[in-house]
Formats: structure tokens, C-alpha cells, sequence
């Protein structure tokens, strides 16, 4: 049954169908590589095909999705390189927002690190990857939007978004889960010290973590070559990882 986007009601048609399908990819109702049947998303929904045109584009703008004039809209395929690339860009982004946000970052932003940082302890002792991905999210982006960066809050969410297509793909990498709790301690410990520099390192010390085990999962998925990336979530091209 595909996602349709009920909860909250967008303000526009495309806007509902366009969260729809983007959900349905993150989902896995929509596989990776497969063809996107514009007629049949728009039965799905209840909406004329021009809005489904429209998100689909809008979907090939964010890296969702791959028109083909002749051959119609299929759902991207994953890559090692954009892997790559995607969290280096993240780890650059997400390091200057956390030295901008920590000197602004109130006793009710602590405290509601502290409270996330609890909850992530109870998911991950009942192995609820799902949650989890839900309260990782939610801690970082508490720690983002205090940095009053308005380009980058703008920017973070669609990254963020393609970095759940891979987290998804790879089934939450359950193997993470305790060492991701422990980087997210060290985040909030130098943020509650109020010292941005450590905050700025133990964030992109967390990408890195996370993006190098996500090459391993997709060595063994993928039987690809992978190579070991350095602190940026880059290429060393001299060691295979």
C-alpha cells in the first residue's frame, strides 16, 4: 500500500504528491531502478497526472528520481561515489553549523539534547533502529537550527533525506547502534560545555563513523571495490577498505 502522505495535509497538490512519492522511494514501496508509472501514481493518489509530472521533476532536482525523455521517470539507483560525496558535503555543512549553533544553544536546548540522548539509550537497548534514525535526526537538527543559518536549515533537510535512502537500503546497521550513541554522548558533552570546536570534530567524527560503515555494508552488498574514506568522507585511493 503506497504512502500517502496523510498525516498532514500539504498546502498544495503537488506538494502532497510530491511527499507521497518521495516517501514511498524512502520506504522501498518504490524500488531503486524501477520505473515510476506516472498514470498509476496518479490513481494511487487521486490527482490529475500534471502534479505527478510536477513532483517528478521536482523529485530529479533532489536526486530521487531519473527522467529519461523517452523512456519516462525511473527511481535512482545508489552509488559508492555519491555516497561519498554526499556525506563529505555533509560533514563540511554540518560541522560549521554546529560551531555557529553551540555559543546560541539555551539550558531548554540542552535539556532537550539531554532527553533525546535518553531515548536513543532506551531504542537502542530494544534494537529499534527505526526510532532511532527518527531521534538521530532530531538531535542533530536541534543542534542546527539554534546556529540561525537560514540557507543551511533550508539545505539540510534534502541532503538528509538522501542519506535515509542509504540508511535504508542498509538496514539501520544495527552494528552501529551502540557506537553511534556513544559519538551522539560526545556531541552533547561538548555542547552543554558550551565548547564549539570539539562540538564541530565530534559531529564530523560521527559522519565519518557513519559514511565508512556505510561503504563496508555496500562492499558486501554490492561486491564493489570500495575505498577507505579520510576524515572528510573522501577517497584515500592508495587502501582498499
Amino acid at each position: 500500500m503506497p504512502d500517502t502522505a496523510s498525516v498532514q495535509s500539504p498546502p498544495t497538490t503537488t506538494a502532497y504528491v510530491l511527499d507521497s512519492i518521495r516517501n514511498n522511494i524512502l520506504n522501498g514501496y518504490y524500488p531503486l531502478g524501477s520505473r515510476l508509472d506516472q498514470k498509476a501514481i496518479a490513481e494511487d493518489l487521486g490527482v490529475s497526472l500534471v502534479p505527478v509530472r510536477e513532483a517528478l521533476r521536482m523529485l530529479e532536482g533532489e536526486g530521487f528520481v531519473t527522467i529519461n525523455p523517452r523512456r519516462g521517470a525511473f527511481v535512482t539507483d545508489i552509488s559508492a561515489q555519491e555516497l561519498e560525496e554526499l556525506y563529505m558535503i555533509r560533514a563540511e555543512l554540518e560541522d560549521l553549523a554546529t560551531r555557529r549553533a553551540v555559543p546560541k544553544l539555551s539550558s531548554a536546548h540542552l535539556t532537550e539534547l539531554a532527553d533525546i540522548i535518553e531515548q536513543m539509550e532506551e531504542a537502542t537497548h530494544q534494537q529499534d533502529y527505526a526510532r532511532l534514525m527518527e531521534l538521530n535526526q532530531t538531535f542533530h537538527f536541534t543542534i542546527y537550527d539554534a546556529s540561525n543559518l537560514r540557507l543551511l536549515s533550508e539545505m539540510m533537510p534534502s541532503l538528509w533525506n538522501r542519506s535515509r535512502l542509504y540508511r535504508r537500503v542498509f538496514t539501520y546497521l544495527p552494528d552501529r547502534a551502540v557506537r553511534a550513541l556513544q559519538e551522539h554522548k560526545e556531541i552533547y558533552e561538548a555542547c552543554h560545555a558550551g565548547d564549539s570546536e570539539a562540538a564541530g570534530k565530534a559531529v564530523r567524527r560521527n559522519i565519518r563513523q557513519t559514511v565508512s560503515a556505510l561503504l563496508d555494508e555496500f562492499q558486501k552488498g554490492r561486491n564493489l571495490k570500495t575505498q577507505s574514506v579520510n576524515e572528510y568522507g573522501q577517497v584515500n585511493k592508495e587502501a582498499n577498505l
